[in-house]
Order: C-alpha cells, then sequence, then structure tokens
C-alpha cells in the first residue's frame, strides 16, 4: 500500500516549531510528531497541509514552503512524507482532535519520544539550503573572494574550507581571510579535514573524507561535524558515529572526478531515505537543483564551482 502525507513544520517568530502528541486511540500513541495528514485521492501536497492543519489545530495556512520529501517502506507500506515549513497563519493552533499541542525549541527536543520519521526533520532544521565548497585553486584569491561576498549577500550560510593543494601558510592566510570576509553575516565555516587548525582558527566545524569518518574514533568536541559519502555503507557509518550532517556523490558528473560513475537522483535517495542525518547532494550540482535535492529526501546541495557562478 502506498500512504502519502503533508507535514507542517510551524516556526514561530522564536524560531520554535509546533509538536502533536499522538492521541490514546492512533497508533503510535503518545509519540510526539508534526501535524498533518494524509493526502486524500487526488489532492495535492499542499491542499492536504492546508486541509489537515485547519482540521487538526485550526489554523489557516497563508505561508508556507514545500520542503524536503522523505519515503519509507514498513512492512508492506510505502510511505511519502511532504514535509512543509510553514512561517504565517491566521488562528491560534488548538487541539482539535484530543491531541496535546507544545511549541518547543529544536535543540530542547528529546528524540526518543518523536516518531522516527520525524527525527530527521529535528536534526535538518538548521541546515540550510546551499553548502558552499571554496574553489581558491582554480581562480584568483581576489575574485573568490569577491565572489564569496556576493553569495553571503545572497544569503550563503554553510562554507566549507577546502584547499587541498595551498601551502599551509597559504592556507592559513586564505582562512583568516574568509573568516574575515564571513563574520559580518554570520556563516558558518567547516574546515577540510585539519581538525587541529579548526580549533586554532575557532571556526564552527570540520569536514571528514569518507576514510577519515571510518577511521574516526572519538568524535571532535565543540565542532559541527560533517563527512563525505559515497555508499549506503558509509552514510549507515556516518550515523553510527554521530557527524552532524552528510554529503553525499556523485550524483551528476563532475569536472574533478569525470571517470567516476554518477549515481543519479533515484539511487541517491533509496541511499539516503532511511537516514536521520541530514544529507547533502554532491557532484555537478547547480542551485536549480535545490528542488530536486529536496523532492528526493536531501536538505540540499553542496557545490565547489556552479555555487561561485551565481
Amino acid at each position: 500500500m502506498n500512504i502519502k502525507a503533508a507535514v507542517g513544520i510551524l516556526i514561530d517568530s522564536d524560531n520554535r516549531i509546533l509538536l502533536a502528541q499522538r492521541p490514546e486511540a492512533k497508533t503510535w500513541s503518545s509519540w510526539w510528531e508534526f501535524p498533518g495528514g494524509k493526502l486524500e485521492e487526488n489532492e495535492s501536497p499542499r491542499d492536504a497541509l492546508t486541509r489537515e492543519l485547519k482540521e487538526e489545530i485550526g489554523i489557516d495556512v497563508i505561508v508556507s514552503e514545500r520542503w524536503v520529501t522523505r519515503t519509507y517502506s514498513y512492512d508492506e507500506h510505502n510511505v511519502t512524507l511532504y514535509f512543509f515549513k510553514v512561517t504565517l497563519w491566521s488562528g491560534k493552533p488548538a487541539s482539535m482532535e484530543n491531541q496535546n499541542l507544545r511549541w518547543v525549541s529544536p535543540l530542547e527536543v528529546d528524540k526518543s519520544t518523536i516518531l522516527p520519521p520525524n527525527v530527521f526533520i529535528l536534526n535538518a532544521l538548521s541546515f540550510p539550503d546551499c553548502y558552499a565548497i571554496t574553489n581558491i585553486e582554480e581562480t584568483s584569491k581576489k575574485l573568490f573572494y569577491k565572489q564569496l561576498l556576493a553569495q553571503l549577500n545572497q544569503g550563503l550560510k554553510l562554507i566549507q574550507i577546502r584547499e587541498k593543494n595551498l601551502l599551509p601558510i597559504d592556507l592559513l592566510g586564505a582562512c583568516k581571510e574568509i573568516l574575515e570576509i564571513c563574520k559580518p553575516f554570520s556563516a558558518k565555516l567547516i574546515l577540510n579535514s585539519n581538525i587541529k587548525l579548526a580549533y586554532d582558527l575557532k571556526v564552527d566545524g570540520i569536514h571528514l573524507t569518507s576514510l577519515e569518518l571510518k577511521n574516526l574514533i572519538d568524535k571532535p568536541k565543540n565542532l559541527i561535524i560533517g563527512a563525505s559519502c559515497h555508499s549506503i555503507e558509509d552514510i549507515r557509518i556516518a550515523e553510527e558515529k554521530g557527524v552532524d550532517f552528510a554529503v553525499l556523490s556523485p550524483v551528476h558528473k563532475t569536472i574533478s572526478h569525470p571517470k567516476n560513475k554518477p549515481m543519479g537522483w533515484a539511487a541517491f535517495s533509496k541511499i539516503i531515505n532511511n537516514s536521520n542525518i541530514p544529507v547533502y547532494a554532491l557532484g555537478g550540482m547547480k542551485k536549480i537543483n535545490i528542488k530536486d535535492a529536496h523532492e528526493f529526501g536531501s536538505v540540499g546541495i553542496a557545490s565547489q564551482r556552479e555555487i561561485w557562478k551565481g
């Protein structure tokens, strides 16, 4: 049986989210979830969202953004969940079906009480649509810094400094320059591989290669941890080791690895849909692919070249 449902992530002005507790009469009773429900015959996900939120919590949706779509398999059921971010509505959310409601910060939620398909959303909410990877070695520093500033002005919030071919002294200088440019924009900076330098520079996180991920014993503290993955096994290891997010590649053909066979969106989706960690799609990605990424279960795209051209 194929089941489709629209799910609303209500976000208030304090960036709290609304959770609903499933009543005793329903399966998975007492578990917490985001409000929403099944699509009716010939009903679009957006129409179902509007109807369900009116029926369940008594609000009229004014502004909603179609976000990630996730597909799960349970026994004989295939369940597709269309997640929407809802940022404006009329009326005050109220219990219309004898369910408990509560507003809470995503960081304060006890994930062991959350309906399993909703755990991914809690992990993904703080991650933006684009994960940009620096590319100084293929252009001049002056041009790259200009491109970086342009993207920051367009809202870029997550950047990996990945410059494998720079000498240590040049890498240090580039990192300091990028930190200075990003400071007014509150963008998070992730440094590739070099954990010691990440601590020294007080950047936000570290990005591990797939080999570094497999060899990781002690997870670095007080850093956002990302990891490069290329298979379902890599994603499994990333989740087991508690990384905060992953990048899965290659989805499309890439300039840097032209001989690597791309997996395509269908295989990408199959690999990540049962994982609770946010995953970015990498490999030939452009901003126009963000919608595709969401449709196939990804939090967004990662890009090393095209991202700097827009």
